[in-house]
């Protein structure tokens, strides 16, 4: 049940991402927030604060991103509750074709904010989407 109901507010949570409303999801995220993404493309780094994991997060957005949850697993106390889900990102590519990757996200989460936020995709995917971005810039 625990699970089911934080899927729940996940799912609402990716809708707004989907449509572009950055600043409600960067409500869940605690001043001291850190955001892990991996790989060596210009979407990898270790983003620290909010203003580091908002700018990343508006990039994000503005590609017009299609993310959806599929498993939803949570465990823990509010005050220290760890989350790990399984999704699915889509993007459109300049020029013709569409980005795709699955993963898992671990989020430990103090009182409804997210304190750490870890992405686990294929990172050659990442960049070699990256590429196709910059060769259409």
């Amino acid at each position: 049940m625990y699970s089911w109901i934080i899927g729940r507010a996940l799912r609402m949570l990716v809708g707004r991402l989907n449509s572009g409303d950055v600043r409600f999801v960067m409500r869940t995220f605690a001043n001291d927030a850190h955001l892990v993404f991996p790989g060596d493309s210009s979407f990898g780094g270790d983003h620290r604060g909010k203003v580091a994991i908002e700018a990343w997060l508006t990039r994000f957005v503005a590609l017009r991103p299609a993310f959806e949850l599929h498993d939803v697993a949570a465990a823990g106390p509010p005050w220290n509750m760890r989350v790990c889900f399984r999704f699915t990102d889509r993007i459109p590519v300049p020029g013709g074709g569409q980005y795709v990757n699955e993963g898992m996200e671990y989020l430990r989460m103090r009182w409804g904010k997210v304190q750490e936020q870890r992405v686990y995709l294929d990172t050659e995917k990442v960049a070699n989407f990256d590429a196709q971005l910059a060769a259409a810039a």
